[in-house]
């Protein structure tokens, strides 16, 4: 009896930990090296799970403050067992400015030109209301000066 419950504390530890590791550190590191020159700003931690009575999971929203001149590239590192990418959207308000998931194509990144600073939304999200983990990062690409903006 002893040796069962060892083994089932083992089994569910070590599943616990590698469900845990797609999840990680490993995908941080995807995502800031495909930020490439960009300066780091903040990451973002997506892990959206469904409950045993929902038949999708929703979505997850962070508050960041953009400011105005300021060009920002958002990227995402998908799990590996995620059955479908991540998709991230841009809010202001209720109104969306921009996502990765545009004419059924997903794109690993969108980047933003700020022209007010505010308070704005990113929404994460899977397709389908599927259940995954993902990593995203925030960066800033470039300020521009009051000169540059009149295009």
């Amino acid at each position: 009896m002893k040796k069962i419950l060892v083994l089932a504390i083992l089994f569910i530890s070590v599943f616990t930990v590698s469900s845990n590791a797609q999840c990680g550190d490993d995908l941080l590191k995807k995502a800031l090296k495909e930020m490439g020159d960009a300066q780091y700003m903040k990451d973002f931690t997506i892990d959206l799970k469904k409950a045993k009575k929902d038949t999708k999971t929703g979505t997850i929203k962070f508050s960041v403050i953009l400011n105005s001149r300021s060009h920002y590239k958002f990227n995402t590192s998908n799990g590996v067992g995620n059955p479908e990418k991540v998709i991230l959207q841009l809010f202001d308000g209720d109104r969306m400015l921009i996502s990765n998931f545009e004419g059924g194509k997903m794109y690993n990144s969108i980047e933003y030109i700020c022209r007010k600073s505010k308070v704005y939304n990113l929404v994460f999200s899977f397709k389908g209301g599927e259940e995954g983990c993902s990593k995203a990062v925030m960066s800033l690409v470039k300020q521009y000066s009051a000169g540059e903006m009149n295009f």
